[in-house]
């Protein structure tokens, strides 16, 4: 009597029930096995859309930038200042986005006004009693440290090290201290100071 063989690929009889009672992949679940995949990469398209690469560095979209009534800020802060307060008249390119006053730690206060410039920087004109070495190492958080003088609208200005790639300079009127601080270039820099000496107090 003959023996037959059993083929290799013969499953148990238990397998085979387990496999034919599997139920089949219904459309519902490729959909929704496949949805977080595609949720990911919606997530990822809006991060990208999101980010932008300049190689020039950052630069500012001065259309989503508030604007600030600079003569109104200035004539409130002179009014309750016990110093003269000044308005430099600058081109108009240039657009006052920022205004308000601080206090030194010698109680002395400090009117500020922010820019940004036509070329799209930003500068910062703080103008105090206070003295130099308190006045910069407020604006600038760091401990004053001059790196040069600069002469621009008929005075020596003293130049410091700022924040980040910022730098100020620091010039003094009729005892007031006038600090300007930023990353704009240096033809701005003058343009904002020789603007802020010729300027007349505002009252």
């Amino acid at each position: 009597m003959g023996v037959v063989a059993e083929p290799r690929n013969q499953q148990p009889a238990q397998q085979q029930g387990q496999a034919q009672s599997r139920p089949p992949r219904t459309m519902s679940a490729m959909v929704f096995a496949i949805l977080p995949l595609v949720l990911v990469a919606f997530g990822f398209a809006g991060l990208a859309g999101m980010c932008s690469f300049n190689p020039g560095g950052p630069s500012v979209d001065t259309g989503s930038v508030p604007t600030v009534d600079v003569s109104g800020e200035l004539r409130s802060d002179a009014a309750s200042a016990d110093f003269p307060v000044v308005e430099p008249q600058l081109p108009r390119s240039w657009r006052a986005n920022s205004a308000n006053t601080t206090t030194l730690p010698s109680h002395q206060q400090v009117v500020k006004v922010g820019w940004l410039t036509g070329g799209g920087d930003y500068l910062r004109l703080a103008q105090s009693p206070g003295s130099e070495e308190e006045l910069v190492a407020a604006e600038t958080r760091k401990a004053p440290q001059a790196t040069g003088t600069v002469s621009a609208g008929g005075a020596q200005w003293v130049e410091y090290r700022s924040m980040r790639d910022e730098r100020a300079w620091v010039a003094e009127r009729a005892g007031v201290r006038l600090l300007i601080t930023g990353n704009a270039s240096e033809q701005e820099f003058r343009t904002l100071a020789e603007a802020t000496l010729r300027a007349q107090p505002v009252g």
